[in-house]
């Protein structure tokens, strides 16, 4: 049903009493009880300095930085201090942007106009991604028209088969992607060998560190073996990092780094050929609020090496007593996970239903359903923040007493199962045609967006990615329409 504009405005009390009922569902990202999308550090006096700035910033836009030339300095100096730790040449450069997709937007681009000065306009440029490679590539090659070549992982390291990427380049490969980490597993992929390629082949390596960047440079200072991921590699030529991760920044925040300045030309859009202003954008967005840019730059000068070195030995400390917790409780962890994320899973209990027994005892953990297609088992991702190092032991406990109920349960009721059955037995193009009464099954509407999501999960694992991909943009239309 549509809501229709009213006629009269309604006043600021009751609009703010709507919002409360409205998001009396929502999870409470400040809690520290969440595993996925929250990056809490239980910093009080970070968090009211970022609201702070951000909202003296907000009405400000980057669109034209000669009517906010402050812009122009804080830019700067963000892309400049994280050069200082993704060793950053003289020459080096990069941009600000809203997220991590779009840093990977970005560099794509970039790439590509790198290929065409080389090879002209003729062909169409690859992408050579790994499995576990983070899907945003696939939507930048899409919107790019470019092809994606997927590199396969070794399944006991989940790491990139570096001689299956050698085998995958040729004369239309624009570019080569590595992930540090890559935001299943948080296993780093071996950018060394990946950068000799690429310096063997002349072909453009971005490392995708958007989950990393701010926590392996750390984790390195701290005395962790961690591989060599950025500029100190000479093959490669970008690096994404978000802000909004481990940078402890407000949501929409994100760098995109350059090994020169001449590598950014191809990122950039400049547009005079209409009697407006001439359009200059450095980003995929234009008009964009400055808040978020502001609030950046303040907790990156907030922190210092320091506060962050501080966040990280707490993260590391979260990772080993969950890591030993999970052990303890027969999870099998997935490869051997160098940065601050973690997956584990388990013969022995269905970790989606193991997933919505905790979520009842107030905890968020985000469950990756695998992909029998794929050869990926399914399991459970976790993202560990600071604050977790102090709610470890509260976290395990409860997880142990999920795991006990999870057990005793069936594996799925009657009409789940039969639900299941009857769909992997149907012809795909007869699934997408009942998808609206097979979404009533599993309590799909544009009303409502379903808590139980074992049957999703399931269906997800077993049919093929093409399929379920269909599928996908059938539900997410259905639950987005009014």
């Amino acid at each position: 049903m549509w809501v229709r504009l009213p006629e009269n405005g309604y006043d600021k009390d009751s609009i703010l009493k709507e919002l409360e009922e409205v998001t009396k569902e929502d999870l409470n990202p400040l809690t520290g009880r969440m595993f996925g999308h929250s990056y809490e550090t239980g910093d009080n006096i970070l968090r009211e300095l970022s609201m702070k700035v951000y909202e003296a910033f907000m009405h400000k836009t980057m669109l034209d930085f000669t009517v906010y030339p402050s812009l122009v300095k804080l830019e700067n100096e963000i892309v400049s201090m994280v050069l200082s730790i993704m060793h950053g040449e003289e020459n080096s450069t990069g941009s600000f942007t809203y997220g991590g997709t779009e840093s990977i937007m970005l560099a794509t681009k970039a790439a590509r106009e790198y290929f065409r000065k080389r090879k002209g306009e003729g062909v169409i440029p690859e992408l050579i991604l790994p499995m576990t490679g983070h899907p945003s590539f696939v939507k930048a090659a899409e919107y790019l028209n470019m092809k994606v070549k997927f590199a396969p992982v070794d399944y006991k390291t989940l790491k990139i088969d570096v001689d299956k990427v050698n085998e995958l380049i040729n004369d239309r490969t624009a570019m080569i992607v590595g992930s540090a980490p890559n935001y299943p597993f948080g296993t780093v992929d071996d950018i060394a060998a990946l950068s000799d390629i690429a310096v063997d082949k002349k072909v453009w390596l971005h490392t995708d560190s958007c989950i990393g960047g701010f926590v392996l440079p750390f984790f390195k200072m701290l005395g962790e073996k961690i591989p060599d991921f950025d500029f100190k590699l000479p093959g490669v030529y970008s690096i994404s990092a978000d802000l909004h991760k481990y940078g402890y920044a407000p949501k929409g925040a994100s760098v995109v780094l350059y090994r020169s300045k001449e590598l950014k030309l191809g990122q950039i859009f400049v547009g005079t050929r209409w009697p407006g202003y001439p359009l200059v954008n450095t980003a995929v967005l234009s008009t964009r609020s400055a808040g978020s840019l502001a609030a950046s730059w303040a907790i990156l000068k907030y922190l210092g090496v320091k506060g962050y070195k501080d966040m990280a030995s707490r993260i590391l400390s979260a990772k080993r007593k969950t890591i030993l917790g999970l052990k303890e409780m027969r999870f099998q962890i997935l490869g051997e996970p160098e940065s601050s994320l973690v997956a584990f899973t388990s013969d022995e209990v269905n970790l989606s239903k193991l997933s919505s027994i905790i979520g009842k005892k107030g905890w968020y953990i985000q469950v990756q359903p695998g992909s029998d297609y794929l050869k990926f088992p399914s399991s459970i991702h976790l993202t560990l923040s600071p604050v977790h190092d102090e709610l470890a032991k509260d976290f395990l406990a409860d997880l142990k007493e999920a795991l006990e109920e999870a057990k005793k349960m069936e594996e799925s009721d009657q009409l789940k199962a039969n639900i299941l059955r009857m769909i992997r037995d149907m012809e795909p193009n007869k699934i997408i045609e009942e998808l609206p009464r097979l979404l009533e099954y599993v309590g799909v509407s544009s009303e409502k967006v379903p808590k139980d999501l074992e049957l999703v999960d399931e269906l997800i694992k077993s049919l093929a990615p093409d399929l379920v991909e269909a599928m996908l943009k059938h539900v997410i239309n259905e639950i987005l329409s009014p």
